[in-house]
């Protein structure tokens, strides 16, 4: 369903005789009498009404968006909570993984509902503290709410996220291997 504004105008109406010199006087006899509360007009003064509406356009904020298979990307995206779960497939979950207030925002339930594995998260010793599962993106997340990423960021996380990743199992530890998806040689 799409929101919309609609604004409803009021329009109240009384005319007040009065003895003056002219009309700029008779105006200001007037004014200075309604400011002063001896003209209150109320709903037998009725004129009309009048509806206008206007859709609500969403928010829009750039993010660095994160397919499986697919390379990183610059995004706006729909700010909106609906906006951001049709993203993801689901219900949203921030994962806090930087020292900076930015954060990958996820499916919630994407390892459990088993979707494709999408990005590995390092810590600054490149060892593999998490999985991302499913589609998400990196955003700002130093306000309220969710916010786009500066230039700077986006230069930061893109190069950091720009390749998908592959994930296997070697004397009980899960590995993570780029790939570019446009090379034709990581086909099967």
């Amino acid at each position: 369903m799409k929101k919309f504004n609609v604004t409803i105008t009021e329009t109240l109406k009384k005319t007040v005789e009065v003895e003056a010199e002219n009309i700029e006087e008779a105006e200001q006899i007037v004014t200075d009498s309604w400011y002063k509360g001896d003209h209150v007009l109320d709903a037998e003064c009725f004129e009309g009404v009048e509806f206008s509406g206007e859709e609500v356009q969403a928010e829009k904020i750039k993010v660095i968006l994160l397919e499986p298979n697919k390379l990183a990307r610059v995004e706006e995206i729909d700010a909106s909570l609906e906006g951001m779960q049709s993203i993801v497939g689901g219900l949203i979950q921030p994962g806090y993984f930087f020292e900076e207030p930015v954060c990958v925002v996820l499916n919630e339930e994407g390892k459990m509902i088993g979707l494709d594995l999408n990005r590995g998260v390092y810590d600054e010793k490149k060892k593999l503290i998490d999985i991302i599962a499913g589609t998400a993106f990196i955003c700002d997340c130093s306000g309220e709410n969710f916010g786009s990423l500066n230039d700077e960021q986006i230069k930061k996380y893109s190069k950091m996220f720009r390749y998908p990743e592959r994930f296997f199992k070697i004397n009980d530890q899960i590995k993570g291997v780029p790939f570019n998806p446009k090379n034709k040689e990581y086909e099967r």
